[in-house]
């Protein structure tokens, strides 16, 4: 059977062809070094592919996530750091300022230190990182979220929430990348004690004002109940439940002697007395023993103080007629002496308390930094082991691959030669032959 000359060369030429997709491939393998570099390279090799690409971009956007968690939550440990520097700077101006032999003077100028470092800690709560107020939840406020009120400062106010801003979340396990003010600060406890900055505004007016303050040394009430201004003194639904039961004298009465230096006067409460009324009778006295009364109902405690340094006494005595005294001082935990050194070593436990609080919250914030660090590392180690899956998958043998481009190359070269042969015969060659 004869064939034809314009077969021979189409066979010819689809050969070539065949042969020059062939070395282009390996080509583009070699110069690639990716073996699947389109999806018609290895359709049964491609969905594969595609998913580890998928689960690799999934783990690198989380890795930004978490390593974004990771310097937020580093720049409030170093907030914290800074406020847990001006706490015990303020407790060790405490301690200098409850030496009874400093002068007045020397007491105000800790007092405008303390106040300094008042400034400081509004500034740290007012602490920013990428556009957003770090203490101030998740409220969207553009304005600080605590806000100091009168000069000197006497109060602050806060605009924010109580709410984490946001979480990570790697298998399974969730990680707030924020603290609140309440549980830096102090602020708003539950307990009722004051906050960072309630603290140093007390320290400070204390030093530079000579404010003599007396205070229930802890919340008065029993556990799980409250009492308020309209709460009473004696038995009945309404009376005040304290933790140290308050015994009234032989008349039923309870009575006081406070001695403010320049006079001292007897008070005393009935059982129908509301602590509204009795804080009214201690007031009453002001004019005479310099010293006046407040009750608060957050902190449920009781303060009597006195301006100027002036000391004072609060002592339990026998009403008229009564043959003993009742518990008052004790029952509701004050001190019988009160003077300016007693009273910034007693705000040295106010001091500790918020100390111990800022304390506590760095532990929290560093836990989870580490957590977070773990995280990253296991997200890293699943990102090399997809990597090394995929690069099984999509990477090319270079080796094989150039020894193949070679033996293609060379058979190529191989038919360009055949097909230049063919092409210089006429018909004759082929009938002579035949």
């Amino acid at each position: 059977m004869r064939i034809a000359t314009a077969t021979i060369f189409e066979n010819q030429t689809a050969s070539i062809d065949n042969l020059v997709f062939q070395q282009q491939q390996l080509g583009n393998e070699l110069s690639t070094g990716k073996a699947l570099n389109q999806p018609s390279d290895d359709p049964t090799q491609i969905g594969e592919d595609l998913s580890l690409r998928a689960a690799i971009a999934s783990e690198n956007t989380l890795g930004t996530n978490l390593q974004n968690a990771v310097s937020q939550l580093t720049m409030v440990d170093g907030s914290l750091s800074s406020l847990t520097n001006i706490l015990q700077s303020a407790r060790q101006l405490a301690i200098e300022g409850a030496s009874d032999t400093l002068s007045t003077q020397q007491r105000q100028a800790i007092g405008a230190q303390i106040d300094q470092l008042l400034s400081e800690a509004i500034g740290i709560a007012n602490t920013s990182y990428g556009g957003r107020y770090v203490f101030a939840g998740t409220s969207s406020t553009n304005a600080p979220p605590v806000e100091a009120h009168g000069s000197p400062v006497s109060s602050v106010t806060f605009s924010g929430n109580f709410e984490s801003q946001s979480e990570v979340t790697l298998g399974g396990q969730k990680i707030s990348i924020s603290t609140s003010l309440q549980e830096a600060f102090n602020f708003d406890a539950t307990n009722g004690s004051p906050d960072v900055f309630q603290t140093l505004i007390n320290l400070r007016d204390t030093l530079d004002a000579g404010t003599v303050v007396d205070q229930s040394a802890t919340s008065v009430n029993q556990q799980g109940t409250v009492i308020g201004a309209s709460s009473t003194l004696g038995p009945g639904p309404n009376q005040a439940t304290l933790t140290t039961a308050l015994t009234p004298d032989s008349t039923g009465q309870y009575t006081i002697v406070v001695d403010g230096g320049s006079g001292s006067v007897s008070i005393t409460f009935l059982p129908t007395d509301t602590i509204a009324t009795m804080i009214s009778k201690i007031n009453a006295a002001t004019g005479t023993t310099g010293v006046t009364a407040t009750f608060d109902a957050k902190t449920q405690r009781l303060s009597l103080s006195s301006q100027n340094g002036q000391p004072f006494t609060v002592t339990d005595a026998p009403s008229a007629g009564a043959t003993n005294s009742a518990n008052f001082v004790e029952a509701f935990g004050l001190t019988t002496n009160a003077d300016l050194v007693q009273t910034v070593s007693t705000q040295l436990n106010d001091v500790d308390n918020v100390l111990n609080v800022a304390l506590n919250a760095r532990a929290v914030i560093g836990g989870r930094i580490d957590a977070l660090n773990r995280m990253i590392d296991q997200n890293n180690q699943s990102i090399t082991d997809n990597t090394q899956e995929q690069s099984q998958i999509e990477d090319a043998n270079i080796a094989q691959t150039v020894t193949q481009f070679s033996q293609t190359q060379t058979a190529l070269q191989a038919a360009y030669s055949t097909t230049a042969h063919l092409e210089s015969k006429i018909l004759f060659d082929y009938i002579a032959t035949a």
